[in-house]
């Protein structure tokens, strides 16, 4: 299932507005220590683009130095990464940052995989565009509550 935590979470705000001036937008961002080491993950996605090793770069630099004074107790393991093409959402979170890209989901109440395009969210659903169940019929333009979804992911169409 979905988590609603991402949002609420002060590392996840904190460095979102570290990164909003480079027109970039937080996925996921989590730290945990292990073993002395302080291991942190950001995940980062341009709305109007693809995420390009620059960009990582300057997220790194920008996060990195705050974070290594913050943590000065321990090392700082810190890993800066795009989405990808097919990533699974963690949390319902996700919807409103992968807002007019292909997704799919699993809705529970259908008992199967619906497909199509985030339209918008609001604080208990999505609205899918062009929605079709995976190999069947098509439903047009529907509203799914976070709580129906069991897994979703972005959908990616290698054919041209």
């Amino acid at each position: 299932m979905l988590t609603e935590e991402a949002g609420k979470s002060r590392l996840f705000s904190e460095i979102d507005e570290l990164v909003r001036g480079l027109s970039l937008k937080i996925v996921e961002a989590v730290d945990a220590v292990h073993q002395g080491t302080h291991h942190m993950r950001v995940v980062v996605y341009k709305p109007d683009g693809d995420v390009n090793t620059d960009d990582l770069a300057s997220v790194y630099n920008i996060i990195y130095p705050r974070y290594s004074v913050i943590f000065g107790d321990r090392d700082l393991e810190l890993e800066v990464s795009s989405p990808g093409l097919q990533r699974n959402f963690k949390d319902v979170i996700e919807f409103s940052i992968f807002t007019g890209k292909l997704v799919r989901v699993y809705s529970v109440s259908r008992s199967s995989y619906i497909i199509g395009r985030i339209a918008g969210t609001n604080e208990d659903s999505v609205n899918l565009d062009d929605a079709e169940i995976e190999g069947g019929d098509s439903l047009g333009t529907i509203t799914l509550p976070f709580c129906d979804i069991a897994k979703a992911k972005l959908e990616y169409r290698w054919e041209a």
